[in-house]
């Protein structure tokens, strides 16, 4: 009996250790780690395919460059969600595109995502960003990336983006 509950043991260790074997990896940076309120906040996302074998995505993109494949968690400094925009108009849509195409083994695409066009990021404050990917076994998470916004007039070194 005591060699059934090993075997299943080791049967079961094995089996836990595959489905830790996600097909992709996410990782994000900030474009600006400080952006004035009320300018764009954008993030690059680096999805890699990790698996052994070409992985076909479908990616529609709409406001903002946002990829249909990404979900976003906003955070304030407080830890709560950031709520998501509203526009004028929402059944009209906005005009986006469609790509199908194929990522190779170990291929990394690098896209940049305007977060601020879907969440509203426009109040001053500390804002935590992470990405992640549904797949058929498990939720894909990237890490967390911190963006500050500073109140108008306060302009940081680098790029400020595009006011909104």
């Amino acid at each position: 009996m005591t060699a059934f509950y090993c075997f299943f043991l080791v049967v079961s260790l094995a089996l836990c250790q595959q489905a830790n074997n996600p097909p992709f990896k996410i990782a994000i940076t900030a474009e600006s780690p400080t952006v004035v309120a009320g300018t764009d906040v954008s993030i690059k996302v680096s999805l890699t395919n990790t698996s052994d074998h070409d992985v076909r995505e479908g990616v529609m993109y709409g406001r903002g460059n946002i990829a249909s494949i990404y979900r976003f968690e906003v955070r304030d400094e407080h830890g709560k969600l950031v709520p998501k925009r509203t526009y004028p108009h929402p059944e009209l849509g906005f005009p986006g595109s469609v790509r199908f195409s194929p990522i190779s083994p170990k291929q990394t695409i690098t896209e940049d995502q305007e977060v601020s066009a879907l969440y509203d990021m426009r109040k001053p404050g500390k804002y935590t960003i992470q990405v992640w990917k549904r797949d058929p076994k498990d939720d894909i998470k990237s890490n967390i990336v911190t963006v500050t916004v500073t109140p108008n007039g306060k302009v940081p070194a680098g790029k400020p983006g595009k006011v909104r």
